[in-house]
């Protein structure tokens, strides 16, 4: 019995298996499909904050991915496509927002405190070298 609970329970640990969404949307051509898949995959989802609009089952990202599809389908393109998702949604919507005063402190924070680390880490090393010698 002791086994078998075990096995249960080491069954929950495995990941569920890769699944993809299922989408009956109907593309003229392979091009038109890969730019939205590509266009979808760079935009977050509004309700499931850490997955993108193809990872995403919840209703809000299953109605931006087919206006995406849609938009697609009229022959507009990325650029189009990303400004009105921006517009109606906000930067927050984009994984990679534009680089304004707005979002300045998401683009320089990150090299900022790298640099900060390598100059304390510089400096530390000096001084225990220093008083080796």
């Amino acid at each position: 019995m002791v086994k078998i609970i075990a096995l249960l329970l080491m069954s929950l640990m495995v990941p569920p298996a890769s699944a993809q969404i299922v989408d009956t949307w109907e593309f003229s051509s392979p091009e038109q499909r890969r730019a939205a898949l590509k266009i979808a995959a760079q935009l977050r989802c509004p309700q499931c904050q850490n997955q993108n609009l193809l990872e995403s089952t919840a209703p809000a990202a299953v109605s931006m991915r087919h206006e995406v599809f849609s938009m697609i389908g009229q022959g507009k393109g990325e650029t189009e496509i990303m400004a009105f998702m921006t517009q109606r949604y906000g930067d927050f919507v984009r994984y990679a927002p534009p680089l304004r005063l707005q979002t300045s402190v998401l683009w320089l924070t990150p090299p900022l405190l790298l640099s900060a680390i390598f100059a304390i880490l510089w400096r530390v090393i000096r001084r225990q070298r220093g008083r080796k010698g």
